[in-house]
């Protein structure tokens, strides 16, 4: 460890020979730049990493606080929606008029409807489009809080076209 100290010291001799040869006004110039280096230096090191750090800790928590305030904002939305949906638009209306009323406005046929207790129905389509199914089936479990208990549906020979047989619940 001493031949290291050794060297460094003998390959700083000439840097502290050429100092001392300086007039004062020179050596008051390279303190003045040594100074700053170190002031430079310091701030590199500590100073603007932690500045960073701070800068990544409040975007944190300002992500985290929108979160925190979405969440509590659609927390009823979310207990409904595992409750069994939405229910915000319940409408008053009977199942069985609901589905009677909304179907063909949609261009869907239902082939028949059979009461299966007070809030739940069954109902049967046949040879009806497959997006308009889903668009019916979207749309009253949104605006009329109708849940879909059970479907069953099967492709048609003619493409686009299914058989659904449904169980909805009001």
């Amino acid at each position: 460890m001493s031949t290291v100290l050794q060297n460094l010291q003998n390959s700083l001799d000439p840097l502290r020979r050429r100092y001392d040869s300086m007039a004062d006004s020179e050596r008051l110039v390279v303190n003045g730049i040594g100074v700053l280096v170190v002031l430079v230096l310091l701030f590199l090191i500590l100073i603007l990493p932690g500045q960073r750090a701070v800068d990544k800790a409040q975007m944190s928590l300002t992500a985290k606080q929108n979160l925190l305030s979405w969440m509590q904002d659609n927390e009823q939305l979310a207990r409904m929606a595992a409750q069994g949906g939405t229910r915000s638009s319940r409408s008053d209306q009977p199942l069985q008029s609901i589905v009677t009323s909304t179907a063909p406005a949609l261009g869907i046929t239902v082939k028949r409807i059979e009461p299966e207790s007070d809030d739940k129905l069954r109902v049967w389509l046949e040879k009806v489009s497959f997006d308009k199914t889903m668009r019916w089936l979207h749309q009253i479990e949104t605006r009329y809080g109708v849940r879909i208990v059970n479907a069953s549906i099967d492709a048609d020979r003619a493409e686009g076209l299914v058989t659904a047989k449904l169980v909805l619940q009001k």
